[in-house]
């Protein structure tokens, strides 16, 4: 095989791989995979019409970011969310996200931040109509488009798993009527950055992670609502 085939063949490993994973980590963010689920590479590989080695690519990285357990001869468990932990993850992701807002402020393009404010549009029709699956997808774009305007690879690589076990947890815990609210402080966070104003939109952070610290202590007091 030539250099230029090997190098075909790998990228197209890693696609399937990428593909693999977004598909399992959205199956289990949505419970399709309900946590205590167990399933095998075989059954997930032919429900994504995949084979063996871009699923148990994808299966290894959910595992690093404690989405599953993988038990040789037996199975695949999708594990439980765990709301202290996810305390403990807003603890870390507070300041990174603040990071991650400089970042954008001094770098983004003009068409970053276009699209962060289209996204953010978005983002308020879907909290509106309280439409779960269309709200967090939406999140997820805004997520990922601000971490991309960082422009800063470590950044993107720290911020990924941590933006998938929120989705996880928020899927399963955020009440509807608390969408617009969290709609309207994301509003507020992209409209500092459009103007370039750090205060502004560091004091927005703020406001986002200690509404979310309080959802989060109240869902100890209650089931999963979905």
């Amino acid at each position: 095989m030539t250099t230029d085939a090997l190098g075909t063949a790998a990228r197209r490993s890693r696609s399937l791989a990428e593909t693999a994973y977004d598909a399992i980590e959205q199956m289990i963010i949505s419970r399709h995979l309900a946590p205590g689920a167990m399933v095998s590479e075989g059954e997930l590989g032919a429900e994504l019409a995949l084979g063996r080695t871009p699923v148990r690519e994808a299966l290894a990285r959910l595992k690093a970011i404690g989405f599953v357990e993988v038990h040789p001869r037996r199975g695949v468990l999708v594990t439980p969310v765990d709301i202290v932990k996810h305390l403990e993850l807003l603890e870390v992701r507070r300041p990174l996200d603040e990071t991650v807002t400089r970042c954008v402020i001094a770098r983004a393009s003009d068409h970053d931040i276009e699209t962060l404010q289209t996204h953010t549009e978005d983002l308020l029709v879907a909290a509106a109509a309280r439409d779960r699956e269309v709200y967090f997808r939406v999140k997820r774009a805004l997520h990922e488009a601000l971490v991309g305007a960082a422009y800063n690879p470590t950044l993107t690589n720290t911020m990924g798993p941590l933006h998938a076990q929120s989705r996880r947890f928020w899927y399963a815990y955020e009440p509807t009527a608390s969408f617009l609210d969290c709609a309207g402080i994301h509003a507020t966070i992209v409209a500092g950055i459009a103007a370039r104003d750090v205060e502004r939109a560091l004091a927005g952070i703020g406001t986002l992670f200690d509404l979310l610290d309080r959802m989060t202590r109240r869902a100890l007091d209650r089931r999963p609502l979905v």
